[in-house]
């Protein structure tokens, strides 16, 4: 096509095609702002990939609903009620309803530094009050001893 065989009709039919191209050119570029400002707010237009580019925040600190030192009251409770006989890691889950694992779990690390509660064997725990007073009057003598030494 060579601008000199054009005709007049062809030109203002050219020119008119090209108004409607940068008219469209305009919307394309308005609605492109607009979603822009969408994704600047925080408002994410769903799409394919939408649900695979999701990232689920991770919580610190216990569940919801959960109350820290629930689980060591509990296993403490239960210890008192069966006695000398003390209890297995097993019954103790059935009674209380807890994973058996999360309990060898809680007595391999709480459990120990716990006072009061002592293994009979594998697996068998109970729980002694008289224990738990020697700790304590250990811990006071120790305060006393150091009072002493700091005067």
């Amino acid at each position: 096509m060579r601008l000199k065989q054009l005709t007049s009709a062809e030109v203002k039919e050219l020119a008119k095609l090209v108004q409607e191209k940068e008219a469209l050119q305009e919307k394309v570029s308005e609605i492109e702002r607009k979603i822009q400002t969408l994704w600047k707010v925080g408002i994410k237009v769903p799409g394919k990939r939408a649900a695979k580019s999701q990232v689920i925040e991770k919580r610190r600190g216990p569940e919801k609903g959960s109350i820290p030192g629930r689980l060591k009251s509990s296993i403490i409770e239960a210890l008192r009620s069966s006695g000398s006989k003390g209890l297995t890691v097993k019954e103790l889950s059935k009674k209380l309803g807890v994973k058996v694992n999360n309990l060898y779990c809680w007595f391999y690390t709480t459990g120990k530094k716990t006072p009061g509660i002592i293994k009979l064997g594998k697996g068998l725990y109970r729980f002694e009050e008289s224990e738990l007073k020697k700790d304590k009057s250990i811990e006071k003598s120790l305060d006393n001893e150091q009072i002493k030494e700091t005067d």
